[in-house]
Parts: C-alpha cells; sequence; structure tokens
C-alpha cells in the first residue's frame, strides 16, 4: 500500500489564495486523508450566506477556483450555523473537519 502523504505547505497556501479570492470566506477548513481508503481532501468552507438552491453553484465554484491544484478533494461550502449544527453529527465530513481537520484561514 502506498503511504498517505501530507499536504505541502505550498500547496495549502495555493488553496487558501484561491478559496478567499472565490469566495471571501468567514473560514477555510481542510481535512487530509488519514487512510489509504480516504483520497480526497476534504475542504469545508464558510461563508456568510449559503441558499439551498445554489449550494451546488457553490460547490462548483470552488472546483473552479482549485482547476490544476494537483489534489483530489471534497468541497462543502456552509454557512456558520449549518457548519455548527453539521458537526454535532460525529457521521458527517463536517464533524470530521472539526475535529480532525485545520482551520486554514479566518478572516480577520
Amino acid at each position: 500500500m502506498e503511504e498517505i502523504q501530507p499536504l505541502d505547505q505550498k500547496t495549502i497556501e495555493e488553496v487558501k489564495k484561491r478559496l478567499v479570492k472565490a469566495y471571501n470566506p468567514r473560514e477555510i477548513y481542510i481535512l487530509e486523508p488519514r487512510s489509504e481508503d480516504t483520497i480526497d481532501v476534504g475542504i469545508l468552507v464558510v461563508v456568510d450566506e449559503a441558499g439551498l438552491q445554489n449550494r451546488y453553484a457553490l460547490m462548483a465554484q470552488g472546483h473552479h477556483a482549485l482547476v490544476g491544484v494537483d489534489i483530489a478533494k471534497s468541497i462543502l461550502v456552509y454557512t456558520p450555523e449549518e457548519f455548527e449544527a453539521y458537526s454535532k453529527d460525529r457521521y458527517t465530513m463536517s464533524y470530521a473537519i472539526k475535529h480532525y481537520g485545520k482551520q486554514i484561514y479566518a478572516r480577520a
């Protein structure tokens, strides 16, 4: 089995720079794969507003912003209230990101 390699700081900074430009978010969290069973990097972006009708457009916006960054990724976009609510369910990616991921950006 291939060993899971952590993301290098340059890649993390590029992800952060592009997502800040795309969303002007409150926060960005990242969760690196923890086993060979999971290859995607989990990215959660906390924004001021995210209506259900445009949720997929918001996630697609993040994928578009990261074109050319060579990582497999899953992107979630939530409001602070949604992130807080979803992160209480231990079976969600939000829970894993809150408890095992790291914050890479917070708006001043």
